[in-house]
């Protein structure tokens, strides 16, 4: 019985020597320690009609939340959102660009030139950017407080940004003896073209 009794106890000893083994992680400092098995960002979800950018094209989506009374403003407020995100990429991609362009040119040291392209190309940018029409708009469910969210996407054509700040810049005449057009607006099309924006 005695035997029997002590062969009972080693077995369950054991047993839960194992099962603590599979569980435990040991750290640098021999401690053993749980290992989390939760996600540490909980549940994840996609934003509605998230469109990356692509070689033609500049993309965002917008988003607002508030009462459901007031969706009209959400989704203005949604496009003025989208709006200015697409406006930070198109300036970045257009600064990048600028400096790449100065400096295989020589006119990075003209600031004056080099400023009248930068006034060029923002007057285009913020001409096209408010004219930016949706490409889609969705709302969410109407939540416990009665709020909605409100998403809307739009997109705008590289080659369209690239093109006209090109005529705009080359309706400058002392641009014009300064700058070689076609190389500008080339330079330009392969800069946006291979921007993407690294979300």
């Amino acid at each position: 019985m005695k035997k029997t009794l002590m062969y009972v106890v080693l077995l369950v000893f054991l047993a839960s020597c194992g099962s603590n083994s599979k569980n435990a992680v040991n750290n640098n400092y021999g401690v053993s320690r749980t290992p989390q098995t939760t996600n540490p960002f909980g549940p994840t979800y996609e934003v509605p009609d998230f469109e990356p950018d692509t070689d033609d094209y500049f993309t965002a989506t917008g988003m607002a939340y508030g009462a459901k009374e007031r969706m009209g403003q959400l989704r203005q407020d949604a496009l003025t959102n989208a709006q200015n995100i697409v406006r930070q990429k198109m300036e970045h991609a257009y600064q990048g660009m600028i400096s790449d362009f100065s400096k295989s040119t020589g006119i990075n040291s003209a600031s004056d030139i080099r400023a009248r392209i930068e006034r060029g190309g923002d007057v285009i940018i913020d001409a096209i950017v408010n004219d930016t029409q949706e490409k889609s708009v969705k709302y969410s469910g109407v939540d416990e407080k009665g709020n909605v969210t409100c998403f809307v996407a739009v997109r705008v054509s590289k080659k369209q940004v690239a093109d006209k700040i090109a005529d705009k810049i080359s309706k400058d005449e002392e641009l014009q003896l300064r700058l070689d057009h076609e190389q500008f607006r080339k330079r330009m099309h392969e800069n946006f073209k291979d921007y993407k924006d690294k979300q």
